[in-house]
């Protein structure tokens, strides 16, 4: 697996893929592709974003020529950037290849709506906010754990008004901070303004939705279909997985080469996780779904020439022993399972024919070993590309976060940060020592020989100059600055809820400032400098020449 550094010689392995493996994508593909295009129908109608342009590329889709473009990822709580990018990448992608090849390429979005609750991404989602703890307003969704995303409940509407008025405060918050630090008077309506055609994207996907996973989903396609007008094909794995029998029991049948192969790339890329079990090629390449909404993790067991699957439910801790002979019952309600994060490319690349998937910095290691099994079990494994720069502007929370480092450290440069906080940290820690010493002659004292009422006297005003120390430093407005100084260097590097983008550029103009990137630039590793209205306010902040310089600092100091 080889990941592209720019959009020209990605676009050339795309064609070269394209030309070395085209001949094989058989009648059962293209009848595979148009199984397909069922349930990409399906999921558009019922998410409202059976567009134009959506309609148009499912005629694509079902041409004999027709190139395909692959990304997926779970429905995440309002999605961070990186996961609606790769919509964006691969609509670009899918036009340069079309005038270089003149031939239909259409862009699947898939829809990982079985994984579990427990991944902290499709429950929370955070905004920046130099006065919280970890420099975030975080809003959440309570759900159990251990349980498949579509088999959960979607948030009450009395949560999703909480988080509205969340948000609307956090603007007024912001707004009033940088005026109290900068006497720039910013009109929060029009940040108002942006969320509200926002929001009306959210409550639409709530009315939509039937459960947690398409209420996410539902706001990813209609920000992607409707706001961006992108022709991307949305499904989910849950509803398509049914028509890749073929590749999944090849895939089983297989399993000592898959095992082999699994267990060869564990030891080339080492044991760390990266989405991968430490045992995953002893492990059937599929989970099993329990009545209960979870999933069993199933060892394979050679049961005289048939491989068995064994384990318990993550969930309600239900045994599950299943067959998978080839006339064993599963084979007929495909719905029972659902591929591992490994085998996931293996049956979708090998079943759709995919010239080009748009992964992300979470499955870079399982990808790579999916890319190394492939290619030990003589399967075609297309382009895989990583596009995650950061996204450098100046919203609320980042101008706030900036205004607040130079009034403590007395200037906006970030290398001043750390002189500040080592000074503001070396004074708390005098201060800690002087009220530790006087902590031991407290406890000496107790522990003396003498009158029992003085030494609680002498313990009293030893107190007292303990009280007072803390009075003189200020301790806890010395915390809380060092707390506010840490904080403004996550807020500008951390990669927030595509709120963020939302309430501050507004979305339109997120898609149309990464394509111009990708179009004029190209470069897939260089950070992206957006424009803001707030960009006006620079040379009255005096940031004008700290600016440029600050996006070149930034880069080395990537706090998530």
């Amino acid at each position: 697996m080889h990941n592209y550094s720019n959009l020209s010689d990605l676009a050339d392995a795309c064609e070269k893929f394209h030309s070395n493996f085209q001949h094989q994508r058989t009648i059962e593909t293209l009848d595979t592709r148009r199984k397909l295009a069922d349930w990409i129908r399906k999921f558009h109608h019922e998410c409202g974003t059976l567009t134009s342009q959506v309609e148009q590329a499912l005629e694509k889709l079902n041409s004999d020529n027709c190139l395909l473009l692959m990304t997926a990822h779970q429905p995440n709580l309002f999605a961070y950037s990186g996961v609606l990018r790769k919509a964006t990448l691969n609509h670009v992608l899918a036009s340069r290849l079309s005038r270089r090849l003149d031939v239909p390429v259409v862009s699947f979005f898939g829809l990982a709506d079985q994984d579990f609750t427990d991944d902290r991404w499709v429950k929370s989602a955070v905004l920046p906010d130099v006065e919280r703890r970890n420099a975030t307003l975080e809003l959440r969704i309570p759900l159990p754990e251990c349980i498949m995303l579509n088999k959960t409940t979607k948030p009450p509407m009395t949560i999703l008004d909480t988080w509205k008025h969340d948000i609307q405060n956090w603007i007024h918050r912001k707004a009033k901070s940088v005026a109290e630090l900068s006497g720039i008077q910013l009109d929060e309506n029009d940040y108002l303004r942006n969320l509200t055609q926002f929001w009306s994207v959210v409550t639409d996907s709530h009315n939509k939705a039937e459960n947690c996973a398409d209420f996410s989903a539902f706001i990813i396609s209609k920000i992607i279909n409707t706001t961006w007008e992108y022709d991307t094909l949305f499904c989910r794995f849950s509803e398509c997985q049914q028509i890749f029998k073929h590749e999944f029991s090849s895939l089983i049948r297989r399993f000592r080469q898959y095992s082999e192969a699994v267990r060869e790339a564990e030891e080339r890329s080492g044991k760390g996780d990266g989405g991968v079990h430490s045992d995953e090629h002893l492990t059937v390449p599929v989970w099993y779904h329990c009545e209960c909404g979870s999933k069993a993790r199933l060892m394979a067991v050679d049961a005289e020439g048939r491989i068995m699957g064994r384990g318990d439910c993550l969930g309600c801790g239900k045994r599950h022993e299943i067959d998978f002979s080839p006339e064993s019952s599963i084979w007929s309600d495909l719905n029972r399972v659902s591929a591992r994060a490994l085998a996931m490319p293996l049956v979708l690349f090998e079943g759709l024919g995919v010239c080009c998937y748009v992964g992300g910095v979470g499955g870079r290691q399982y990808l790579w070993r999916a890319s190394y099994v492939a290619d030990q079990m003589g399967m075609a494994f297309p382009p895989v590309v990583i596009w995650r720069p950061h996204d450098r502007y100046l919203g609320l929370g980042q101008l706030e976060a900036l205004l607040t480092l130079k009034k403590l450290a007395g200037s906006f440069d970030l290398s001043g940060r750390e002189a500040a906080e080592a000074a503001l940290r070396e004074k708390l820690a005098t201060m800690q020592r002087r009220i530790d010493e006087l902590e031991t002659r407290k406890k000496e004292t107790m522990d003396s020989m003498g009158e029992r009422s003085e030494r609680i006297s002498q313990v009293k005003d030893l107190a007292k100059q303990q009280d007072a120390i803390r009075r003189e430093n200020d301790s806890t407005m010395l915390a809380r600055h060092l707390g506010f100084l840490e904080n403004s260097g996550r807020v500008m590097t951390l990669h927030p809820s595509i709120i963020d983008y939302a309430v501050n550029l507004g979305l339109s103009d997120v898609s149309d400032q990464w394509e111009a990137s990708l179009i004029t630039v190209g470069d897939l590793e260089s950070d992206i400098i957006f424009r803001t209205e707030m960009d006006q306010q620079l040379s009255r902040l005096g940031l004008q020449s700290f600016w440029p310089r600050l996006m070149g600092d930034m880069k080395h100091d990537d706090i998530e």
